[in-house]
């Protein structure tokens, strides 16, 4: 994972209870620190999973908006 990267962890810590967390690693020798996580427990891995996507897409299209447009020079 490099500095710019965000990774998504769907963890079951009780059974039948998902909960996604988005990590960042903010320099190589430190450990990932969560930037958002899950309000409350899913059903399902999946639920947690595209829960998960969602707010990282959330995460991206925010960064891309206010980074402004993408142009060539």
């Amino acid at each position: 994972m490099n500095a710019h990267s965000i990774e998504l962890i769907v963890d079951e810590p009780i059974p039948g209870h998902y909960c996604w967390v988005l990590l960042k690693q903010e320099s190589p020798d430190q450990n990932p620190v969560p930037v958002d996580y899950a309000a409350g427990p899913m059903p399902t891995y999946t639920a947690a999973m595209m829960a998960g996507i969602a707010a990282l897409e959330r995460r991206t299209e925010a960064h891309a908006e206010s980074s402004g447009p993408n142009t060539l020079h």
